[in-house]
């Protein structure tokens, strides 16, 4: 690792941290934090090029810019992360794109870990606010227990189905592979209910328009004069459209509030760091 990575990785970990908090307390990540980022890492890696005549080196990092970029967009459009979230995740493929271990690439490395992370965190958090907000996740869940029968009942049929199979088939790893299967259909049909019981009790909530931010989630659509003006449909609240709001005295807006993802990218990148692809130390 040359000396420009430990810097950057520094820088990297050093964003991330701030990032975390800042996500934590306030759900935002600041746009001149990921530009900071951006800009540093390219800077960096153009300096390090001048003077070691290396320009791979600022090559793998508009490449790295490149993959993060649209890792982003398609995070973002799927209404997966905000877009401080995607504009993060460009800065850090400037920073960690040269970085390898054991002959794994680091960003290769890091997106696995940050999926298989980022899935197990995002659990963990919902699991901390049902238990945070449980009287109303409890009448929540029962509700859409109720709604989702049929996604259950599908569930147990395909569950039964596989179970029956078992009879008929002797093979030892075949049997553990559909009771493993049985089991994961039961268990998904029941992760829905849970998930939305979750976003309907603990992540809605009404907030005054003055309190809105760029990025916001609506839950409910917001008319003025008959003509809808922000609703679920939207990536996120723009500027002009809160300013549209103040004008027309829309005292409250019904929002989504999302889980702080940025800590998730941190513990992926510490794992990343010191394990490199999680996946691969069971083989």
């Amino acid at each position: 690792m040359v000396v420009a990575d430990i810097i950057l990785t520094a820088i990297g970990l050093s964003a991330l941290v701030f990032a975390s908090v800042h996500d934590i307390k306030t759900r935002e990540v600041p746009d001149w934090l990921s530009y900071s980022l951006i800009v540093s890492g390219f800077g960096i890696r153009l300096v390090h090029s001048l003077v070691f005549s290396d320009f791979w080196y600022l090559f793998y990092g508009l490449l790295g810019f490149g993959v993060m970029f649209a890792v982003g967009l398609l995070m973002y459009y799927s209404k997966q992360w905000g877009g401080g979230d995607a504009k993060l995740i460009m800065g850090l493929g400037v920073v960690f794109a040269s970085s390898s271990f054991d002959g794994q690439n680091f960003l290769v490395g890091f997106w696995i870990n940050v999926l298989i992370i980022g899935a197990l965190y995002g659990l963990a958090w919902s699991i901390y606010l049902a238990v945070k907000n449980w009287g109303g996740f409890v009448k929540s869940f029962k509700k859409v227990l109720v709604k989702k029968r049929r996604i259950r009942r599908i569930a147990l049929v395909f569950s039964l189905l596989v179970i029956i199979s078992l009879f008929f088939v002797q093979i030892s790893y075949i049997r553990f592979a559909l009771c493993v299967a049985a089991l994961f259909f039961i268990s998904y049909s029941y992760l829905v209910v849970f998930v939305k019981a979750v976003e309907d009790s603990c992540m809605h909530k009404w907030i005054p328009v003055s309190k809105l931010t760029e990025g916001d989630w609506v839950a409910k659509p917001v008319y003025v004069n008959k003509k809808i003006v922000c609703g679920p449909k939207d990536l996120g609240l723009e500027k002009c459209q809160i300013n549209i709001l103040k004008k027309a005295r829309i005292k409250k807006v019904f929002i989504k509030e999302g889980i702080p993802f940025v800590p998730s990218f941190l513990i992926a990148v510490i794992v990343t760091l010191i394990f490199g692809n999680i996946i691969f130390l069971s083989l």
